[in-house]
């Protein structure tokens, strides 16, 4: 999911980061180091929270997937960040342009802006987070269940046998299933 918000933001806000977008696997890695000329922007996973199974007989659980651009721009022009916080705001729409209800894959829905957050400010660059979530639906093909499932052989016919209790059948001590089939037959299940 991240490579594909990666280029569709690299494709999407050209006129205000000109492909400088990367992704990142934690803010603690762009921090000393950033290797993008600014303005630019890393992707990076945050958390995922999960619900509980909401199915009784099989499995279906809504993940939240949550993740962060984070904006780095120049702080050099004033160094006490006046002129670069001024950019937050435009830069959250042209972010919120490129994303809110994009699916960024088939198994995830329309992302969503859940808030943002000023993450570091030095004398050369401030450090803003934005934070995004897409939900996801786990299901019982995801599951060990599902992968044996699928291995199983089809389901092609049923046999059926029939014992039949007769009440008043002077025979029988109790009531109950004697044993014996009266009826055997089989139920060919088309495909």
């Amino acid at each position: 999911m991240i490579i594909e918000i990666v280029e569709a933001l690299k494709a999407r806000t050209m006129a205000t980061f000109e492909g400088r977008i990367a992704g990142a696997a934690e803010f603690a890695v762009i921090e000393p180091d950033a290797k993008l000329t600014m303005p630019c922007a890393y992707v990076i996973l945050l958390d995922d929270a999960a619900e509980k199974n909401n199915s009784e007989n099989g499995y279906s659980q809504l993940i939240q997937d949550s993740f962060a651009v984070i904006v780095l721009l120049s702080n050099e022009e004033d160094e006490i960040g006046k002129s670069s916080i001024a950019h937050i705001h435009p830069v959250r729409k042209v972010l919120n342009s490129a994303l809110l209800l994009w699916n960024p894959d088939a198994d995830h829905g329309p992302i969503e802006y859940n808030g943002g957050q000023l993450l570091s400010i030095d004398r050369a660059r401030l450090y803003y987070q934005f934070e995004y979530s897409t939900d996801t639906l786990l299901d019982e093909s995801d599951t060990w269940q599902g992968i044996e499932n699928v291995n199983l052989p089809p389901f092609e016919r049923l046999h059926i046998d029939v014992d039949t209790i007769n009440p008043h059948d002077p025979n029988l001590g109790a009531t109950g299933p004697d044993g014996r089939i009266e009826a055997s037959f089989d139920v060919e299940i088309p495909q």
